[in-house]
């Protein structure tokens, strides 16, 4: 094997290492995250391929390529490194839940997050609204032409913040102290 290959084989693991790491330090607390339960497919969302570049900042960055693809109630989720090592694969149904996920890195509980991120940000305030549990409020404004945000709301306090802006969106969330950023591939 070459030196170079030897080289790029470390490289991938040592940010695999990274990537598990910083997905580690993700708060795991129950009464944080069941602010919002999972809501169907939205009719307007299905039949669609989303290819997005994600980057994950909590106390490190990572940046990873994910493809959304949604049908008449299933959404899938794919992701993996920009060198093509593979990190996650699910599927989710309105109906059944988490029907399957594959992943050396993310557990259920993580994967069930990254759904619920993916809902925050794509569904509809109504439907994103149903979702939400008493206390918690969705509400979004047009700032300009070009920024929008959304923000989800408990007692008056932001818990999650979302801009949407034609070149990326940018989900904050204040409790769980991690941003995400997506720009699309395509879509």
């Amino acid at each position: 094997m070459s030196y170079f290959n030897k080289l790029h084989k470390r490289l991938l693991l040592i940010s695999l290492s990274l990537l598990i790491s910083a997905c580690s330090l993700i708060k795991n607390d129950q009464a944080v995250t069941d602010f919002y339960q999972l809501q169907p497919l939205p009719y307007a969302l299905k039949n669609k391929t989303y290819l997005e570049s994600l980057t994950f900042e909590q106390k490190d960055k990572r940046t990873l390529l994910t493809q959304i693809e949604t049908q008449e109630h299933t959404l899938s989720l794919g992701a993996m490194t920009y060198s093509g090592l593979p990190i996650m694969q699910a599927k989710w149904e309105s109906n059944k839940g988490l029907i399957g996920f594959s992943s050396a890195v993310f557990d259920e509980s993580m994967v069930l997050r990254i759904i619920r991120d993916i809902q925050l940000i794509k569904w509809p305030d109504s439907d994103v609204s149903n979702g939400l549990l008493a206390g918690y409020q969705v509400t979004t404004t047009q700032k300009n032409s070009v920024e929008g945000v959304r923000e989800i709301t408990q007692l008056g306090e932001t818990v999650i913040s979302i801009t949407y802006t034609k070149q990326k969106i940018v989900l904050s969330n204040i409790t769980e102290q991690y941003q995400l950023t997506i720009e699309q591939v395509n879509e």
